[in-house]
């Protein structure tokens, strides 16, 4: 089996709370290619609707940052960035927004959409909710369990999402944030260097 390239080494690049440290161009245009990818399908999605301008910009806004996140918190340079040493000021809020139930703490979008774009008012606190308790359980469990317990917190989001009423045009975001933030961020993964390869 040959060896892979794991790479921890931070780069002088500034850090960024999307693509992480030292992303390369390719990173990034799937980062990017993703959250454009899910704005374009939510506007297909509600183009029925008659929404008001800041109701479609705040949307474009939620989707983008979810739709995008769900690739981004995969990229190495993004596990490098929140598995590796804190590379910023170690603030309480870096410090907090480091921390993978802090970072997913911070995510209210269920809430806000909950409350903006309609729905049953217990939509949004239940997938906050379940999405910080699938963190919770990947951050607790031991470390060869903790992708199988993100991915079955992800399976269990993906098959009761769609028994549940959504707000219009956000049946996804259950099944993308649980993507994002219990899989592709909590899962602590070596960050591979560019010169890696498949064994």
């Amino acid at each position: 089996m040959t060896a892979r390239q794991v790479d921890w080494e931070t780069t002088s690049t500034k850090p960024s709370w999307f693509l992480g440290s030292g992303a390369t161009a390719a990173e990034k245009a799937f980062a990017y290619a993703a959250g454009a990818f899910g704005v374009a399908v939510l506007l297909w999605t509600v183009r029925d609707l008659s929404w008001p301008w800041w109701k479609y910009l705040l949307g474009m806004i939620v989707v983008f940052d979810i739709a995008g996140g769900v690739v981004a918190n995969g990229l190495n340079a993004v596990k490098r960035f929140y598995h590796g040493p804190l590379p910023l000021p170690p603030t309480r809020l870096n410090r907090v927004m480091h921390h993978e139930i802090g970072f997913a703490a911070c995510h209210v979008q269920p809430v806000l959409v909950g409350l903006v774009f309609g729905g049953p008012w217990w939509w949004g606190p239940l997938w906050y909710a379940w999405a910080l308790a699938a963190v919770v359980l990947v951050a607790r469990v031991p470390l060869y369990l903790a992708r199988p317990a993100g991915l079955f917190a992800l399976l269990a989001g993906i098959m009761i999402a769609p028994l549940v009423a959504a707000p219009p045009g956000f049946a996804w975001l259950p099944v993308a944030l649980l993507a994002k933030l219990a899989v592709a961020h909590a899962v602590p993964e070596e960050p591979y260097g560019r010169s890696a390869r498949r064994a």
